[in-house]
């Protein structure tokens, strides 16, 4: 393991001792994993004579630069409500979700933005319908299961399955039941 790890950083020419992520980069996962093992970076950088400087995911956001890559994340993707950390890990620049988490999290940030927050803490027949209203917007019958999974509403799907059922809702907004299963007993 030592001669492998001399020879990557012989051929590498590091100036300190390299991120995780740089390990993955050249395929040297499991290098990594048998410096962990074999005493840390501590140990390694000392014997190949790097210095070993700690890194950071990145530099930390303040308020108002999480704000404005919150505003341009959500302007480029229009979601309806403000996302989850998931959606701004996969969606948002590198930092923004565990900033956002960081700082309040999502109920404080959908304050600050005006939006409703991630996800309902209780559903309420209120926001089961604003909720349909949004995901029925183009149909004249109930939505399939795919139609909920496109519109990331799997959530509201779930509340009304627990709650009065599809049927109920159907009606309730005038939708057209025919492409519903019968109910299981």
């Amino acid at each position: 393991m030592s001669r492998e790890l001399e020879f990557w950083f012989a051929q590498c020419a590091f100036e300190a001792w390299p991120t995780y992520r740089t390990f993955v980069r050249d395929g040297r996962k499991r290098l990594h994993a048998a410096v962990m093992q074999t005493g840390g970076p501590q140990r390694w950088a000392l014997e190949l004579g790097v210095p070993l400087i700690p890194h950071r995911p990145g530099p930390a956001l303040d308020a108002h630069e999480i704000e404005l890559a919150l505003r341009r994340v959500l302007r480029e993707h229009h979601p309806q409500r403000f996302p989850t950390n998931a959606w701004l890990r996969r969606h948002g620049p590198p930092g923004l979700a565990a900033a956002v988490r960081r700082t309040g999290g999502g109920a404080h940030w959908a304050r600050v933005l005006h939006m409703p927050t991630p996800q309902p803490a209780r559903w309420t027949d209120e926001l089961i319908e604003a909720e349909l209203r949004r995901v029925c917007a183009d149909h004249t019958h109930w939505p399939t299961r795919a139609d909920f999974t496109r519109a990331r509403a799997t959530g509201v799907l779930r509340a009304v399955y627990a709650g009065h059922g599809s049927r109920w809702w159907t009606d309730k907004l005038g939708l057209s039941s025919q492409r519903l299963r019968p109910r299981r007993s």
